[in-house]
């Protein structure tokens, strides 16, 4: 990368951002922070491992307190401008496409919590049982993912997929009571 690429990538990464930042509802310094401690870690396994990094001045309180108020909440007058504004920094991430359009992926996963006594929501969800006889089923919660899938030019610079949104589907929505 030459010195005019490398100036122009800072350029382009100082405003995506700024355009993170403002998306942002509270704990903003926080969440650039835990963004720049994810972004150099190689070893950490849990949230207070991260906690950790150099990069991520403050204690894990923090940490997880700016992991539960990321979003904005739906009661917030702002709340369509925030989301927006935070999907459209996400977008910038995705990789130019050689095609006219961009393809993307949509699935949810399971996240079996069987031993959770106290796990709100848990439900009835599928997962695959390797064991004969057994049923595909466990106790937990499903999360829905969506995702961009760029072109797979040159799998060393580009991601396989980006990860645009994830939510945990409650339990009412797959028909269960």
């Amino acid at each position: 990368m030459t010195k005019n690429e490398t100036a122009t990538s800072v350029e382009e990464f100082l405003v995506w951002r700024s355009n993170l930042f403002q998306g942002l509802k509270a704990r903003k310094e926080t969440i650039i922070e835990l963004l720049d401690a994810l972004s150099s870690n190689q070893q950490a396994h849990s949230v207070v491992e991260l906690s950790l990094n150099p990069l991520f001045r403050r204690d894990y309180n923090s940490l997880y307190r700016g992991i539960q108020e990321f979003l904005p909440t739906q009661t917030d007058p702002n709340y369509e401008q925030r989301i927006e504004t935070l999907f459209s920094a996400v977008s910038r991430t995705i990789p130019p496409t050689s095609k006219h359009y961009n393809l993307f992926g949509i699935d949810t996963t399971p996240c079996p919590r069987p031993f959770a006594e106290t796990l709100a929501d848990k439900t009835f969800i599928h997962y695959p049982n390797p064991i004969k006889g057994n049923k595909p089923i466990n106790i937990g919660h499903c999360y829905s993912v969506i995702c961009a899938l760029p072109d797979q030019i040159d799998t060393e610079k580009v991601p396989w997929a980006v990860p645009l949104s994830g939510e945990r589907v409650p339990s009412k929505h797959k028909g269960v009571n």
